[in-house]
């Protein structure tokens, strides 16, 4: 589609004469002679004629014209050569480079605001088949993400920006490693010179839920263990930072709280699921997969006056102002940093189904026995 020239030439000698006429009220009320044969309503049509036939001339855009405009967009970049090649092509291709250059004026090539670095960001691996994509990244502006203790990268680091990458999908720390150095590499060049510049890996927050499902009185006898699978895939699906993920369905999103209403929504979409009850937060971890007791948030045993109840052994990074609970003093969700993104890492025994009968014990006398 060629560049479209906007119409200059849109006044006419009687538009323009008529304007002026008009506002002679305004700016000079003493002046009430405006017939034809007053000198200074001479003047004014004398004026009217040229500024028309000058709007005329600046609407005539020739070739001639479009190629110096074309070599002031592109600089050094349209030589003698170049511009003698588009002397001899036809008009449609000189407009066709002129809305190239046109548009080449609006990409991002300098990043400044931590917009521009989110941006960048996504099209570092665009070109490097080698390299895995970037799916996300968040630009955290006067901090160091890069320090070790949580008061020190919370702690406001003026000419300092850190930039969490997500990769598309999950890698290992190999290939991590290598995205988020090709990342720095295309970013050096177009930062701020005095920009001090932090890549870093997305934090997980790594969480699982237990929960009693209940299914319909309809789903035979044999099927209802298949539920327990359907239902660990479905929050696995939810509660990933990638696409299929998040309320939105395009991953979870940096920050966002996990909220236990969330988890009962999910398990009630699953197919066969009657109702679900007893849903709560079982363990949670931002170093490893959250399976050993030291990250197990524990069990409600009623209202503490220390709003934690008997939560046993959590860690102290992890679990230290992450529990939210609503006015009852129930556990309600975990909050997170805006540098995270949560990752649900569940057991199949933190599924229960009731009524499943595994060799001929119930599976909530098993649960009991346990």
């Amino acid at each position: 589609m060629p560049l479209k020239i906007p119409n200059l030439d849109d006044r006419t000698y009687t538009d323009l004469l008529e304007e002026a006429l008009g506002m002679l009220p305004r700016y000079a009320p003493s002046w009430t002679n405006h017939n034809p044969s007053d000198p200074g309503i001479t003047l004014i049509e004398l004026l009217a004629y040229f500024t028309e036939l000058f709007i005329y001339r600046l609407n005539r855009v020739t070739k001639d014209t479009k190629i110096r405009f074309l070599q002031l967009l592109c600089g050094p970049q349209l030589d003698a050569a170049a511009r003698a090649r588009f002397r001899q092509a036809p008009l449609e291709e000189v407009d066709d480079a002129l809305r190239a250059a046109v548009l080449n004026l609006r990409r991002r090539e300098r990043a400044v605001t931590g917009e521009d670095y989110e941006y960048l960001a996504t099209a570092a691996a665009a070109d490097n088949p080698d390299v895995s994509k970037v799916l996300r990244a968040r630009a955290f502006v006067r901090q160091n993400l890069e320090l070790p203790e949580l008061v020190e990268r919370e702690t406001e680091a003026p000419g300092h920006i850190s930039l969490v990458v997500l990769p598309a999908s999950d890698l290992e720390e190999s290939a991590l490693d290598a995205l988020l150095t090709q990342v720095r590499g295309y970013l050096e060049p177009r930062r701020l010179l005095t920009t001090r510049l932090h890549v870093v890996r997305p934090v997980y927050l790594r969480f699982a839920v237990g929960a009693v499902i209940h299914p319909r009185l309809d789903v035979p006898e044999e099927q209802r263990e298949g539920i327990r699978q359907r239902a660990i895939e479905k929050l696995r699906q939810y509660f990933n930072p990638w696409p299929g993920g998040g309320p939105e369905g395009t991953g979870w999103p940096f920050g966002r709280a996990v909220y236990l209403s969330e988890v009962y929504r999910a398990l009630e979409q699953v197919d066969g699921v009657d109702y679900v009850d007893d849903v709560r937060f079982l363990r949670m971890s931002i170093t490893r997969e959250p399976e050993d007791d030291r990250s197990k948030i524990g069990i409600q045993t009623g209202l503490s006056t220390a709003g934690i109840d008997s939560r046993l052994g959590v860690e102290a990074e992890a679990g230290s102002g992450r529990l939210l609970r609503d006015l009852a003093g129930r556990l309600a969700a975990i909050s997170l940093r805006p540098y995270e993104v949560a990752r649900v890492a569940l057991r199949s025994q933190d599924i229960r189904i009731r009524g499943v009968f595994v060799a001929g014990v119930s599976a909530d006398a098993q649960d009991g026995a346990q």
